[in-house]
């Protein structure tokens, strides 16, 4: 049978499967017809590069009846010619397990990759797989899908190289080593385009006549150009009657609600078309844009299969109803009827509610309520409307004469409200109505009831006046620790109740000041009808006001606040202003300011002491003279210009000219802002040690006439060293009897000068202590 091999087998080797060659439904299938040879065309194929090509082949036996049956492990030999340099080589090949223990392994590949055995496949074996990489991308038009076919064996070519270039490849088939036949078939790969395309809408929903745009882009991913690409936009679905777009600038309206367009891509290149459409009825329309056909290099024109290379989008018109109500509600947000009666100045609550009873979302909804009245600025917004759900922004009109919203969305069935109060200043009849915009809603044709409501207004006066405390001062001059009497009356002369009125009653402050100056006492408030009186109480503090209860003022009827305050020891000169004031539900507020004036004054206390006593004449030890300066705490303003003269062991204390016989050194002085005093009798009874004392510097805090000598010693302070009311400067001198001072007894004199901080007032000190000098 071998030497007649050639009309016993058939080989058959090609690339491409077309029409009018081998027929791929016959290789390896169950109706043995003769496949036929594969023709020129068939054998010869341009693949995109960077791809892996396969190349096929089928070996059969023909049977007398013509029929062919697949020859599973023959061998095929594959090997590309030298005819010039080419990077064109094997990267795959179907598996080298030949029957004849030929010792071939799986993807039998040699020669540098030119050459490759291969053996032909059964269905029903474990055979090598067609190549699988993502970076080098499988090419079959073969017609065969799968390796594992009756008698088809393969392998695959690529080429390193991103440039075109060509080979020859001879497939040789072998039954037992005898030649069957043989193929030569022409391998190119060359860059190919790689187009894509998409079309997104901006906005898929839209109401009536909204225009929405449609954006096609075609790009060109492949590593050649595509050129005269053939596109082709068509309204696919929709009534086209109520449809309408607007070609793209440089392409040309067609027939059917789209455009046509041709252009060039090169590689890596996209362009974009943009559509604007729109529909004047409800419904949806869809677009699609295709590649028709385009030019592809070495691979020539492009026919894409049908539905390859074309997108679609949708366009959904839907048209909102939208409805308006306005009605009054309570605190709570509870209906309640229309034309209320109410207070002055008292919130009434009402809610508006826009609605959409269509089928679309409602855009650019914007609700308005302008307080339209003849009331002018007597009526006015209370509260900041409340969009619920929470979300839309609020603008009130100045000066609170209505408000509007920001655009919103409502969808088909949904609702917004909004919620505010309202007040009328005035007596009168109050009424507005609201209404809304809407870019695709229904025409502003539905606007809200009149809602309205009536003020009846009480009307609240306040006179304060402060007197002096029985035997006080007037409160012009008055001294810390005096006393003063205020006076609050809030009279209400309107023809309505006053509703939670609380008056109170600010406590005096210096003029300017943000903290209580004085100090509250106690106070009582009466509610009077004429000479009848309805309630009385006790005022509260809580340090800053003196207050009454939230009461009810009706018409007629006047409240007074009586209460007795006082200035705090050390309280600061200057005028101190009390405010009287009330808030109410439904009657404003209102105030009257009164005021007391506290004068300056400064009051001082020396003392002074010896540490030992009696001293012996000769003796250096002597004793250590203390001596105090002290603003006293009930003072409101501090000495300054301070300057002390101390006379050591005269015979005179009332001569301050005859300096005395007692040597003295060793001063020193200290500053206590804070000294400690008895909670009692308020005498000073810390001393220099005290830990809030500082030691003070000589040439810098003050200046010594001199550091050491006999009789007379000067200190003058620094003319800003200030004393504080409740300060304290401790001065200590070591003082002695020098040798053949006469014994007896001698007087220490201290004699301090200053002036009052503010007012400048001079005022003087004196103090005399005894020692006694013994042999």
């Amino acid at each position: 049978m071998l030497q007649n091999a050639g009309t016993r087998f058939v080989f058959y080797a090609w690339l491409e499967d077309e029409q009018g060659g081998i027929n791929t439904a016959n290789v390896g299938g169950t109706s043995f017809a003769d496949p036929g040879l594969p023709t020129a065309s068939e054998r010869t194929e341009v693949a995109p590069i960077q791809n892996q090509n396969l190349l096929a082949g089928y070996v059969g036996y023909k049977a007398d009846n013509g029929q062919v049956y697949p020859v599973i492990g023959a061998g095929v030999r594959w090997d590309i010619q030298d005819r010039g340099p080419t990077t064109i080589q094997f990267s795959a090949a179907d598996d080298g397990g030949g029957p004849g223990g030929d010792g071939l392994g799986p993807q039998y590949i040699n020669d540098r990759a030119k050459s490759a055995w291969t053996y032909t496949n059964s269905s029903t074996g474990s055979n090598a797989r067609f190549p699988s990489q993502p970076t080098k991308p499988f090419y079959n038009l073969t017609g065969i899908g799968t390796p594992d076919t009756n008698g088809f064996t393969w392998s695959a070519l690529w080429s390193p190289d991103e440039v075109s270039t060509n080979a020859q490849v001879v497939a040789i088939a072998y039954i037992n080593g005898t030649e069957v036949d043989k193929f030569v078939l022409n391998k190119t790969f060359a860059p190919s385009a790689a187009l894509n395309i998409t079309k997104t809408i901006d906005n898929a929903n839209a109401g009536l006549n909204e225009s929405r745009n449609f954006t096609i882009t075609v790009t060109n991913t492949g590593l050649a150009a595509a050129t005269n690409i053939q596109l082709n936009d068509v309204l696919r679905s929709g009534n086209a009657d109520t449809y309408s777009s607007t070609a793209p600038a440089g392409t040309t309206a067609n027939a059917t609600d789209g455009f046509t367009a041709a252009f060039d891509l090169q590689p890596g290149e996209s362009r974009s078309f943009v559509l604007p459409a729109q529909a004047s009825a409800t419904g949806v329309y869809c677009d699609v844009a295709s590649i028709t056909n385009f030019v592809n290099g070495d691979f020539g024109l492009v026919n894409p299969t049908a539905g390859s290379l074309q997108a679609e989008a949708c366009l959904t018109v839907t048209a909102p109803q939208l409805n308006i109500i306005k009605t009054l509600v309570d605190a709570a947000g509870n209906p309640i009827a229309n034309n209320q009666t109410v207070g002055a100045n008292t919130p009434v609550f009402a809610r508006i509610t826009v609605t959409n009873g269509g089928n679309a979302v409602a855009n650019n909804v914007v609700l308005r309520d302008a307080l339209n009245t003849p009331n002018g600025s007597t009526y006015s917004i209370v509260s900041a409307p409340v969009a619920s759900p929470a979300g839309v922004a609020i603008t009130q009109d100045a000066p609170t004469r209505g408000f509007s919203s920001a655009p919103f969305t409502l969808a088909p069935g949904a609702a917004q409200s909004f919620t505010f109060s309202a007040a009328g200043s005035a007596p009168g009849t109050y009424c507005d109505i609201a209404d809304f915009t809407s870019s695709n809603g229904n025409p502003n044709t539905n606007v809200s009831e009149n809602v309205c409501f009536t003020v009846v207004t009480p009307q609240l006066t306040i006179d304060k006046f402060n007197t002096p405390v029985a035997g006080g001062r007037a409160t012009n001059t008055l001294l810390p620790g005096d006393s003063f009497n205020s006076t609050i009356t809030i009279a209400n002369s309107g023809t309505g109740p006053a509703t939670q009125v609380v008056a109170r009653d600010l406590l005096s402050r210096m003029a300017g000041g943000t903290t209580s100056g004085v100090n509250f006492g106690s106070g009582t408030y009466t509610l009077r009808t004429g000479g009848v009186v309805n309630q009385t109480g006790m005022l509260t503090s809580d340090g800053n006001f003196a207050t009454a209860p939230s009461l009810t003022i009706a018409s007629g009827q006047t409240l007074t606040l009586n209460l007795v305050s006082s200035v705090p020891a050390g309280a600061r000169a200057g005028e101190y202003c009390d405010t009287g004031s009330f808030t109410s539900s439904n009657a404003g507020t209102g105030q009257d300011i009164d005021c007391v004036n506290v004068v300056n004054f400064v009051s001082e206390q020396t003392q002074l002491t010896d540490q030992i006593d009696p001293i012996r004449q000769g003796d250096t030890t002597g004793t250590v003279l203390s001596s105090a300066l002290i603003v006293e705490l009930s003072s409101n303003e501090g000495a300054r210009n301070n300057a002390i003269t101390y006379n050591f062991g005269t015979t005179d204390p009332f001569n301050q000219v005859t300096p005395g016989v007692f040597g003295f050194d060793s001063t020193a002085l200290y500053y206590d802002p804070t000294p400690t005093r008895d909670p009692q009798t308020g005498a000073v009874t810390s001393d220099f040690q005290s830990p809030t004392a500082s030691l003070l510097v000589n040439g810098t805090d003050f200046t010594l006439s001199a550091a050491a000598g006999v009789g007379r010693q000067s200190v003058d302070f620094r003319d800003d060293f200030v004393i504080q009311p409740g300060g304290v400067v401790y001065v200590r001198t070591h003082v002695f009897a020098p040798a053949g001072t006469v014994a007896r007894q001698y007087q220490q004199t201290l004699y301090w000068t200053n002036n009052a901080q503010f007012t400048g007032v001079a005022l003087q000190n004196f103090k005399a202590e005894s020692t006694t000098v013994i042999p």
